[in-house]
């Protein structure tokens, strides 16, 4: 038998033989890890989840870096993570979620969470949006790229973690506080950024950072239009508009060709900037598109 010394009422030490106690007795799958699994969309909602939930739970992203959402499309291997999954976190805008939603509550019987359910969504076709270009959903799903959509996200990720995780409340509540005050420090330093210049206007080639503009009082212009490279018409266009506003900023996202932008770029005599809005590290992300609107490059 193995020797177990007791240290009050909810504490014991195991000397040999013991098995290690689940650290979620609550969880209702058998998972393959000593952790539950917990299934997210894209990069920057493992980095959301993890900032409240720690290290406790193991979090798994569906699209890979350098992929991007639109054209993805789930594999074997993610249906198999999927079904030992506790719960899935889903933007609930992105195509490929569409057909997962019925699968995982009714085959899978996981916990399915649309983050975007309480998002002041941006309608495509809208100045905030930019109708160069756009995405066949009739919003604009990027809502991580505000600070204030990602806090209304983090308090569902909160929720939803403590009623799977009662066990761990506290922590999580500690956690989402914590996670609130550096959203607060991200959004002043993105202003101060901001401040630095005086321009409010930048090019990007696909029309990701709508709600990045609305909550920092910018202007986002799109090369990509209606998802497709731009016509002859379509770059003369853009360059006209981008003279016009004083523009002096051409962003270009990782997952896309940098060649289209540095056409228009080059017409503007000026340089592209990379950015990943996907990015897992996306605190950092925010400042760096910050800085690359603000003339201020770091890379």
């Amino acid at each position: 038998m193995p020797k177990t010394t007791h240290f009050g009422k909810n504490f014991s030490f195991c000397h040999t033989g013991c098995e290690p106690e689940p650290l979620f007795d609550g969880r209702k799958k058998k998972h393959t890890t000593s952790k539950p699994i917990v299934m997210v969309s894209i990069q920057p909602i493992k980095y959301f989840v993890e900032q409240i939930a720690d290290t406790l739970v193991d979090v798994r992203v569906m699209v890979p870096p350098g992929s991007s959402p639109e054209m993805f499309e789930p594999t074997p291997g993610q249906m198999v993570d999927l079904s030992n999954a506790d719960i899935y976190f889903a933007i609930g805008l992105l195509d490929f979620e569409k057909g997962l939603e019925p699968k995982l509550k009714d085959q899978l019987k996981v916990r399915y969470v649309n983050l975007s359910g309480k998002a002041d969504l941006i309608k495509e076709g809208t100045e905030e949006h930019d109708s160069a270009g756009g995405h066949h959903h009739g919003v604009d799903p990027h809502i991580w790229m505000s600070v204030e959509e990602v806090r209304k996200m983090s308090m569902q990720i909160l929720q939803n973690l403590q009623q799977l995780y009662p066990a761990h409340n506290d922590f999580f509540s500690n956690n989402y506080i914590a996670f609130g005050s550096k959203l607060d420090s991200l959004k002043e330093q993105v202003n101060r950024i901001l401040g630095k210049s005086s321009n409010r206007a930048f090019l990007v080639y696909h029309p990701a950072l709508g709600y990045y503009a609305r909550e920092f009082g910018l202007r986002q212009i799109s090369i990509e239009q209606e998802g497709k490279n731009p016509s002859l018409k379509g770059v003369v266009d853009v360059v006209d508009q981008a003279r016009r506003l004083g523009v002096s900023a051409v962003l270009s996202q990782s997952q896309f060709d940098i060649r289209n932008a540095q056409v228009i770029a080059d017409e503007l005599n000026l340089r592209v900037v990379k950015v990943d809005p996907l990015a897992e590290d996306w605190e950092n992300s925010m400042l760096h598109i910050a800085r690359a609107i603000s003339g201020e490059h770091d890379e």
